[in-house]
């Protein structure tokens, strides 16, 4: 079939092999459609296994066993999360009770606000150049039904939370198994991937998940904490409510500054100056990361333009949801340096390697690889 392949010109191969992907890429996704909540849990499971990976390892160089190691760091991650839950839950669920009763209220008097601005816009001259009253009853009709309805989804909420915690319990059973076999597991599924195209992916996901996943996941946190420790300071309402939410946005790129910003615009609705100190302390805060922390943590962490970045979230989110969202870019990173690596050999895209050629890897750098996440 190779030699084949050799005889006919690039442009026919491309137009075999690229249809036949798309098909193929297709029938994936819509395997993965039918079973999205496992796959889900799973994604969720191999991250963390990925993030508890690291003192794992760090324990086994210590002279540890690696059962011991999985238990240890399995063990003190659970006591730490239960510790923080018993800590903050508390806070965060009156915060987020309280603040689900009186957004409804905030809105109507952002619109009263808005109405009154307008009255007095009214009596100005050229005033019939601008209607304020208009814009405030365009702005608040294009709030979602489900945010107006909010606080009488808390029965909901509650009710689902026996499922979340069933589905929690599922991941961490999930995530003790990745950290103990789940080398084996991705490596066994990679296997199928025909040539040398199995080292490839594995060596490129891994490597832009360790330079992207773990940064951005710090970053996020550090940003997190800081916003709440902020908010509280300045006796800002809801503050763990809205410095959690800026953390788990930052886990998207450019999601903890939407975030930020829909934060002020909540807060400045009932009271804007109160709104304006959100948006600076966001700002101030958002600028100490990004020039302090972010380049020794991040650097050029997938080194996609960012229109690539910004076109992969939305299909990440279109295809898999938030977690979609979560890993797109990494993913795409990956993709972009498999690709790079194979544009120097254009034969290994249109025939494959021999196995013997000096790009297949030695034994040695076979058994070197590591897992893809």
């Amino acid at each position: 079939m190779v030699d084949l392949l050799s005889k006919w010109p690039r442009w026919l191969v491309l137009e075999i092999v690229i249809p036949l992907t798309l098909l193929n890429g297709w029938l994936l996704y819509r395997g993965l459609q039918y079973f999205q909540e496992l796959v889900t849990l799973l994604l969720i499971a191999t991250l963390l296994a990925f993030l508890l990976g690291y003192p794992v390892r760090l324990l086994q160089s210590w002279g540890m066993p690696k059962g011991y190691s999985v238990m240890v760091v399995f063990v003190t991650a659970l006591s730490l999360l239960a510790l923080a839950g018993a800590a903050l839950v508390p806070t965060l669920i009156h915060q987020f009770s309280e603040f689900t009763t009186r957004l409804p209220n905030w809105l109507e008097n952002g619109q009263q606000q808005l109405e009154a601005v307008d009255d007095e816009i009214a009596q100005m001259p050229l005033s019939e150049s601008m209607d304020l009253d208009v814009l405030a009853t365009q702005f608040f009709e294009a709030v979602p039904g489900e945010l107006r309805l909010l606080p009488n989804q808390l029965l909901n909420l509650a009710l689902g939370t026996a499922d979340n915690i069933v589905d929690g319990l599922f991941t961490a059973v999930l995530t003790l198994y990745s950290l103990l076999h789940g080398k084996d597991f991705w490596q066994g599924l990679l296997r199928w991937l025909p040539g040398e195209w199995g080292d490839r992916v594995q060596r490129a996901v891994r490597s832009q998940f360790q330079s992207y996943f773990v940064g951005q996941a710090t970053i996020a946190s550090l940003t997190g904490t800081l916003l709440a420790g902020v908010f509280f300071l300045f006796k800002i309402p809801f503050w763990l409510v809205f410095g959690l939410s800026v953390g788990i946005a930052g886990l998207v790129p450019f999601g903890d500054l939407l975030v930020m910003v829909a934060v002020s615009a909540l807060v400045g609705i009932n009271d804007p100056l109160l709104g304006a100190e959100v948006i600076v302390a966001c700002l101030i805060v958002d600028q100490i990361i990004d020039n302090i922390f972010a380049p020794r943590i991040l650097g050029d962490a997938v080194g996609l333009n960012p229109i690539w970045i910004l076109l992969s979230l939305l299909v990440g989110a279109q295809l898999a949801g938030v977690v979609g969202a979560v890993i797109a870019v990494p993913l795409a990173g990956s993709i972009k340096q498999i690709i790079d690596s194979l544009e120097a050999k254009p034969a290994v895209i249109l025939l494959g390697s021999d196995q013997n050629s000096p790009e297949t890897p030695s034994d040695h750098d076979r058994s070197a690889a590591v897992a893809p996440i």
